[in-house]
């Protein structure tokens, strides 16, 4: 099998795009990248070129830039060329110049993308690359997850040459005749990753000349290792399996449960590093856990607040809601013919007429209402203060929502959540999922019955 039948192969075994998918390739110049646009190229696939020009080796990073205009031109590509002054990016950050570039680059394929409607990045990583990633967090020190290697996609991101080893890429150019600006600081020593590269894994090489593969197979399954261990710590846990490809926004962690595992800090440290709280973070938490109103905030604007009998997780950061107020979605209306509605977070409410007399549920997943009492049209939205409800079962007495949320010890996050059934008149029908207004109940005197049914 050659060169491009792998690169389909492995791209089509990780579903990283369809034909129609448009891909941003980032592009430095160098060989890895080359091949890779090579590789795009023969197969038809729609994609634009992205390069960063760091500023960092003078006349040679102009160089590249230009290398990589005409190679785009030449083959009437759309192609993005931006400049950055990563020197004093570093400086003003405190941080390295390999760190900077990084985040400059990462965040500038970001929103190139989203400006320009592309639905993924491609970067050129190979399979020395994500081993010398696994050796050098083996080296500084990681958890389970460090010793993955680079994920073949995540989020917006692509690597479709993972594959392929370095040598192997080398043989693909030279075959093809690709031409490829060589970076001279890939010869230096000065950074970790080319004392790895050219010290350590020749040694490992020599005790075993298939180290890279065999290496590949080992990241492999540390990744089903740890796939396993999520997937049973989850639900351990009773989080939602969701969470950890990031499509929730908020989740709630079993504070008992959590404190029956062997190691609940580095259980900690797994769940919430993706939501970039820190290690110390983590142990701050873990060694804290019966602090009541501890609240906590990482880099990428999640909080975890210490509750009563949880630790709830959630994304606070939004332009349109800052994280000092919380978000309500907007309510729904319900008009007398409607049989189903769905809610912004996907609950439905099902209406159907039964008998006056049926068995009557518990008030929680359904209720059976007295149909001549409703005014429509009825509506659905989040409680506001100053709510108040007779609750079934407390003899016609009045209660105010804080004061029923209160006695059933729901947390803060856990109010936000709860959902009102209301009729026409502003009068409440349903605390969904906890209780009916006695004023909506059926009687021996009533003759249309309906129940209301909440559904996931």
């Amino acid at each position: 099998m050659d060169f491009i039948d792998r690169f389909r192969q492995f791209t089509e075994e990780h579903n990283m795009f369809n034909p129609s998918t448009r891909i941003l390739l980032a592009v430095s110049g160098g060989v890895d990248s080359m091949v890779m646009l090579h590789a795009f190229h023969r197969l038809g696939l729609p994609f634009g070129i992205a390069h960063c020009n760091f500023q960092l080796r003078g006349a040679e990073s102009d160089a590249d830039a230009d290398f990589v205009h005409e190679t785009a031109d030449r083959l009437s590509i759309p192609v993005f060329i931006e400049r950055f002054d990563t020197a004093t990016y570093a400086q003003e950050k405190g941080i390295s110049t390999q760190m900077a570039a990084r985040d400059l680059r990462y965040d500038w394929f970001a929103i190139l993308a989203e400006q320009e409607g592309y639905q993924a990045v491609a970067t050129a990583h190979n399979l020395n690359d994500s081993v010398e990633t696994a050796l050098l967090n083996f080296i500084r020190g990681t958890g389970l997850s460090g010793m993955t290697g680079i994920s073949p996609r995540r989020d917006l991101w692509r690597r479709p040459m993972l594959f392929a080893s370095r040598e192997e890429i080398l043989a693909c150019a030279a075959a093809n005749q690709i031409s490829w600006r060589e970076d001279s600081s890939n010869a230096s020593d000065d950074y970790g990753r080319n004392m790895v590269r050219h010290h350590i894994l020749p040694v490992m090489t020599a005790l075993n000349p298939n180290v890279l593969f065999t290496a590949e197979r080992n990241l492999a399954r540390f990744q089903e290792a740890k796939d396993n261990l999520d997937y049973l710590t989850y639900q351990y846990l009773g989080i939602p399996q969701v969470v950890i490809d990031g499509s929730v926004s908020s989740y709630s962690i079993d504070k008992q449960k959590l404190t029956q595992l062997p190691a609940p800090r580095r259980v900690l440290r797994e769940i919430l590093k993706p939501h970039g709280f820190s290690e110390e973070q983590a142990r701050q938490l873990a060694e804290n856990l019966d602090h009541v109103g501890l609240e906590l905030r990482s880099s990428k604007g999640w909080q975890v607040l210490c509750d009563r009998a949880f630790l709830i997780v959630r994304n606070v950061l939004s332009e349109e809601h800052p994280p000092s107020t919380v978000y309500h979605p907007p309510s729904t209306i319900i008009y007398e013919d409607d049989l189903m509605v769905r809610l912004p977070d996907g609950i439905s409410l099902v209406f159907m007429p039964v008998a006056s007399d049926p068995p009557f549920p518990n008030g929680k997943n359904a209720v059976v209402i007295d149909r001549d009492k409703l005014t429509f049209p009825l509506n659905v939205r989040q409680w506001a203060e100053g709510d108040v409800f007779q609750p079934f079962g407390m003899q016609g007495k009045q209660q105010k929502l804080q004061d029923f949320f209160t006695n059933h010890k729901l947390s803060r996050i856990e109010k936000e959540e709860v959902w009102l059934l209301v009729n026409g008149d502003g009068t409440i029908i349903w605390v969904l999922g906890m209780r009916l207004d006695a004023r909506f109940a059926v009687h021996a005197t009533t003759v249309n019955a309906l129940k209301v049914a909440c559904t996931h």
